[in-house]
């Protein structure tokens, strides 16, 4: 049975306890307890298994691989450079053939060309 939860999502709503599939960096955790807003439907983690996470994460290598990177540009091209630790993580090298797709507004998806 569903449990409500005492407290408020950001936008006013409800907030229930459920389960949900964790996911981080390609890397299944499984179902996990999260709580969700009834209203906008907003998922949280508690800190339990966020650290569980950052664990796992910084055991593998991978804790800290996101980076902040500034589109230049190059004749009429945008330009981003791929940071070595990120390039090997995702298996990409010099001459490697990329698909770019845009999935919404300020989101692109990079993915290798087999």
């Amino acid at each position: 049975m569903e449990k409500i939860l005492p407290y408020k999502c950001l936008c006013g709503g409800t907030m229930k306890e459920s389960v949900g599939h964790i996911e981080q960096l390609g890397i299944d955790f499984g179902l996990k307890p999260i709580e969700v807003c009834t209203k906008c439907g907003e998922e949280y983690i508690s800190n339990e298994v966020m650290i569980e996470i950052e664990n796992k994460c910084k055991k593998l290598g991978l804790f800290g691989l996101e980076r902040k990177v500034k589109v230049t540009k190059s004749g009429n091209s945008l330009v981003i450079r791929i940071p070595p630790d990120i390039a090997k993580f995702v298996g990409f090298n010099y001459k490697t053939i990329l698909s770019l797709l845009p999935i919404g507004k300020g989101k692109v998806e990079l993915c290798a060309v087999s």
